[in-house]
């Protein structure tokens, strides 16, 4: 793969699809300007594609020499997130930013459909790209654009997310679950309301509800084992209007976290035990509803392994880190190695010369150094499978 660690000439290409991607971002299912200005790409490299759902696009290139269909994917989406950095290519859509690093998961797809279509003669098989909407609005773009045809005959996809704590010239792996199940519930508990100086003539929800809250923590430390990792979240508490009036309702909001689909299951059934045990031993009422999210990111462990193998290759011993543990954040890419063997892993862009800010700040950035080596991963990837 010696062809492949000589990617100069995009460096500063990548630089330039990727600030320009952050200029113009849109939020989940309107990424109209983005999905033009990654077809108007392709239209001039002459790769082939099709819109795949309103805004997402499926471009491939075909080789005409036997071999895999592999598929990589990039989302495409911002968040609605004021950007706070002083750079030339600040956001100029006011509200919306790629704080996540969305643009240069699609300059780097880019990037490398362009590297293999220039470098067609040392691949075989067929190589697609996926262009995913709407990642960070779930029930997000994945499933619609599986729905659209978007794994019709591929064999392994893979993708990738940067990391704002890992080194440029790294990448990070790990076997099994990656990321979490991210479901949310929502809870009503429904008393009686009345006067706050007679307190004995109504049924406190309010105090019920931070009875909840505290009895739900227990399912984490008590009820699952501890080396399965899990959290239940009540980000959201609304109810009452007066100082002095007990409210008839409270209502809770929240999210769950967990890394298997059992222990999906086992936290989902346990929090509506302890909601109603809770709820009926002080006379009150209830609503509840789960809502299933993202499920868990299950990376493939053969597809791991082979990731390690390519990247030990390309970029040398130090190139390839094992991440310590999964994280408990979403990511619809979840979905599509339900359906195909595939794998996920991280991309180094940390920057050494300022201060980094995490993923979802106002103030996040990026060396883009590392970008060049996201282009080495996938064209090294999608050469190697059908060399092997």
């Amino acid at each position: 793969m010696n062809f492949i660690t000589n990617t100069e000439q995009l460096r500063e290409e990548v630089r330039e699809l990727r600030r320009w991607l952050h200029q113009h971002p849109e939020p989940g299912f309107e990424e109209f300007e983005t999905s033009k200005f990654i077809r108007d790409y392709l239209s001039k490299h002459e790769i082939w594609f099709r819109e795949c759902t309103e805004t997402g696009v499926l471009a491939e290139i075909d080789t005409k020499r036997d071999g895999k269909t592999v598929a990589f994917r990039a989302d495409i989406d911002a968040l609605p997130i004021i950007e706070a950095n002083d750079v030339s290519y600040k956001s100029k859509n006011e509200g919306y930013m790629h704080a996540c690093g969305h643009d240069s998961h699609t300059a780097v797809l880019l990037a490398t459909a362009k590297f293999i279509k220039e470098n067609i003669e040392e691949y075989s098989g067929k190589i697609r790209f996926l262009f995913q909407p709407a990642e960070e609005s779930p029930p997000g773009g994945a499933k619609p654009m599986i729905v659209d045809g978007a794994l019709e005959g591929v064999d392994y996809v893979y993708g990738l997310h940067c990391n704002p704590e890992i080194e440029v010239g790294q990448i990070a792996v790990i076997n099994g679950p990656m990321m979490a199940a991210a479901d949310r519930i929502e809870i009503k508990i429904i008393g009686k309301g009345g006067h706050g100086a007679s307190p004995h003539q109504t049924i406190d929800p309010v105090v019920i509800a931070s009875q909840v809250i505290n009895n739900l923590q227990v399912i984490v430390s008590r009820n699952l084992n501890p080396q399965d990792a899990a959290v239940v979240t009540i980000g959201k508490l609304e109810g009452g209007f007066r100082f002095n009036v007990i409210a008839p309702e409270v209502n809770l909001d929240g999210t769950v976290r967990t890394l298997t689909p059992e222990t999906r299951e086992k936290v989902k059934s346990r929090i509506e035990e302890i909601v109603k045990g809770t709820v009926s031993a002080h006379g009150a009422d209830y609503e509840f509803k789960y809502t299933y999210g993202y499920p868990p990111l299950i990376n493939h462990d053969e597809h791991v392994d082979f990731i390690r193998e390519v990247g030990s290759s390309l970029l040398g011993d130090k190139g390839v880190i094992e991440l310590p543990f999964a994280s408990l954040g979403g990511e619809d890419f979840s979905y599509f190695v339900e359906e195909v063997p595939g794998a996920f892993f991280r991309l180094g862009i940390k920057m050494t010369d300022s201060e980094q800010y995490p993923l979802h700040n106002a103030k996040f950035d990026m060396d883009e150094a590392g970008l060049e080596y996201g282009i080495k991963m996938f064209a090294g990837i999608a050469y190697k499978h059908n060399k092997r």
